[in-house]
């Protein structure tokens, strides 16, 4: 019985990636297409907002400085390298050495 959902469930995901190709044969629909070009700049605008929406808060300023500056950095690195790839791993790199090795609350201590 467990196999049988298994396959089932396969069958079905398989069929939901394969579907809009057998619909759209010949030329997808301007809609579709407008909202292929549009969805993923909004969407990566709206994971920007969400995931910046509780670094200004004032419990922990720690967490707002270590956010802008690994902002800024990412946006210099996107301006130089114009690297989607580099901009993502370097940034992310950078701010868990910032987060991890605490670098901010040790320059300002000193």
């Amino acid at each position: 019985m467990l196999y049988i959902m298994i396959l089932f469930i396969a069958l079905l995901t398989a069929l939901t990636r394969f579907l809009p190709f057998f619909i759209f044969r010949n030329k997808a629909p301007k809609v579709i297409t407008d909202l292929g070009i549009l969805l993923p700049p909004s969407l990566i605008a709206m994971i920007f907002v969400y995931s910046c929406k509780d670094m200004l808060g004032l419990d922990n300023i720690d967490n707002g400085v270590y956010g802008l500056i690994g902002i800024i950095f990412v946006l210099f690195l996107h301006i130089m390298f114009k690297n989607i790839l580099v901009s993502i791993f370097c940034g992310t790199l950078f701010y868990l050495i910032l987060r991890n090795y605490d670098l901010i609350s040790s320059l300002m201590a000193s």
